[in-house]
């Protein structure tokens, strides 16, 4: 059975900047509408992100409100484009959460990706008993399509492995190294793993020390997408096996900004990171 584009994070994203356009410009909904040559309708679900947008019709409504050549133009049409286009994750569509499918859509387009994760290894760098074993500790009856949820993650990573991948930035808390997931030889490989994806030019890891457990109060993990072309859209994702949430705005992005740099700061520098898990692994 055909899947039909449905709306995403994206397209809340594209809509948000077409309502933010329209007030700026002190238009009603139903005036823009009208002077578009829409139905008002329409134009309120694309606004809200529940319809999916064709570029041809965003670069019109780009145009009908002003808005130039720049950032902030060839973003939004390019998510409109990437928004789309069929890639690998249709392949899993009915079988994983929409939330997922969306979280790693926007994974492969990133120009950036920055993650805190205080007591687990990041998703992006995790062994595949490693993730088995998260999803095996999960609540009863949680487990039901435990192969496929780890399917899916193991596919996620090959972003990081693409010719031209995001440049990916992790702070990690150094429990995390010491949480024994999956039993000492799950950890051993997963640590080992850790410590050579590192050593790629795309990826820089960092290791809160347990010195500065202080600052652990002030967030969960997270994670920061700035979405390609490089500019204004950028979206934070709290991801949880068992809930995705996407936080799009733009203060509370901020705030998560903010926080991840001051986690980076009280971080070892990378060098120091590597130490600390070759140390680890060498000890196991």
């Amino acid at each position: 059975m055909a899947h039909s584009p449905r709306p995403s994070v994206r397209f809340r994203r594209i809509g948000g900047a077409l309502r933010q356009a329209r007030e700026e410009r002190r238009l009603t909904l139903e005036t823009a509408a009208r002077r578009f040559g829409r139905s008002q309708g329409w134009l309120s679900t694309v606004e809200n992100g529940l319809q999916i947008i064709r570029v041809d019709d965003l670069t019109d409504l780009l145009d009908f409100y002003g808005i130039p050549e720049g950032v902030l133009r060839s973003s939004l049409l390019h998510l409109a484009a990437q928004g789309r286009r069929k890639n690998w994750t249709h392949a899993f569509e009915g079988r994983i959460s929409a939330a997922a499918l969306d979280l790693a859509s926007l994974e492969g387009d990133s120009a950036s990706i920055r993650t805190y994760q205080p007591n687990l290894v990041p998703g992006l760098l995790q062994t595949e008993d490693y993730t088995r074993a998260l999803v095996a500790g999960g609540l009863p009856g949680s487990q039901t399509n435990a192969d496929e949820l780890v399917a899916f993650r193991m596919a996620r990573q090959e972003t990081l492995a693409k010719k031209v991948a995001p440049q990916y930035h992790a702070v990690i808390g150094q429990a995390a190294l010491h949480n024994e997931v999956g039993g000492p030889r799950v950890m051993r490989a997963q640590l080992q793993q850790v410590s050579e994806m590192a050593q790629a030019r795309s990826i820089a890891l960092h290791v809160l020390p347990f010195e500065a457990s202080a600052r652990l109060w002030l967030a969960g993990p997270f994670d920061v997408f700035t979405l390609r072309p490089p500019g204004q859209l950028t979206i934070t994702v709290l991801d949880h096996f068992s809930q995705i949430s996407f936080v799009e705005d733009e203060e509370a992005v901020a705030t998560h900004e903010q926080i991840f740099a001051h986690m980076l700061s009280g971080a070892l520098d990378e060098p120091w990171s590597l130490k600390v898990i070759r140390r680890l692994v060498s000890e196991s």
